[in-house]
């Protein structure tokens, strides 16, 4: 029986090691997405260019976003730049010895003046606080926010006003490694919820890369920022379904189709009369 035992243990856990040097090895070379309008038949493209799986560019027909990277292999800066003017906006990031997220600068242009977004994070055992500033703004923050760590991840999040009073609180809930709801606690009670399905992210892997080992918590901080990083990304499966109890955020959904190794291969998203076709690449 015990022979048995452990022959079984041996297994699984040949099983478990299997999966996790499948997941580690592989790595995004392209992604191409196209959104066709069905009525008229216009499109527009979408071309993400991967090297040795981090991103190094995203290019639609006008604008060009580029990504630099630095000594340790974490993102450190993106420009984002249009060919056809001289329009061009660049986000830093900054990080402590452990690799932790410390400070976000966001450089852009509002109202024909160049303007500075900074924030920075503090870390104070499993708590962080976010104090964003803005460089066109006189008030000492334009806003804070209290977030709570657990297990790597971020699991609440509280605003406060000018005065340090808290304004609204969310909590974000997890099940079997996928963001699954961003509700309302006090102040605005809405409910974001996400489904997904049961194979392996192509979009984890994205963000893997660019962030490293933090990727869960620093994803978390810089989504409301960066679109090209949405919560849903730091999940372990791929997002299948998007609705809210907000009547002005739509539902949406993907449908999929899979390589041999279980990761993406296309998806399709329907919204309207628009129809996204998304492909992936991978080493």
């Amino acid at each position: 029986m015990k022979k048995q035992l452990l022959t079984l243990f041996g297994f699984v856990f040949a099983l478990c090691v299997q999966a996790q040097e499948t997941e580690t090895s592989v790595k995004l070379k392209q992604i191409t997405s196209t959104e066709t309008n069905t009525k008229t038949g216009e499109y527009s493209t979408k071309k993400y260019t991967f090297q040795d799986g981090k991103i190094l560019s995203i290019k639609t027909s006008d604008i060009v976003q580029s990504f630099f990277y630095n000594a340790n292999g974490y993102l450190d800066r993106t420009v984002r730049e249009n060919e056809m003017s001289d329009w061009r906006e660049v986000a830093s990031y900054f990080y402590d010895d452990r690799n932790n997220l410390i400070k976000y600068v966001n450089e852009y242009e509002e109202g024909g003046k160049s303007v500075s977004k900074t924030i920075t994070y503090k870390y104070e055992g499993n708590k962080i606080k976010a104090i964003t500033k803005r460089s066109n703004s006189s008030l000492k923050f334009v806003q804070w926010i209290d977030y709570t760590l657990e297990n790597g991840r971020i699991v609440n999040e509280s605003e406060r006003d000018i005065n340090e009073k808290v304004i609204s609180n969310r909590r974000i809930d997890y099940i079997e490694g996928d963001l699954i709801a961003y509700k309302g606690v006090f102040g605005d009670r809405s409910t974001d919820s996400y489904d997904y399905d049961d194979k392996f992210s192509a979009m984890r892997l994205f963000v893997q890369n660019v962030f490293g080992k933090n990727y869960k918590t620093i994803v978390t901080l810089i989504a409301p920022h960066e679109k090209e990083f949405p919560l849903e990304s730091i999940s372990y499966h791929n997002f299948l379904k998007f609705s809210s109890t907000t009547p002005s955020k739509k539902e949406y959904r993907y449908i999929y189709t899979y390589n041999d190794l279980n990761y993406p291969k296309t998806h399709i998203e329907h919204t309207g009369l628009l129809k996204t076709i998304v492909n992936y690449e991978y080493e």
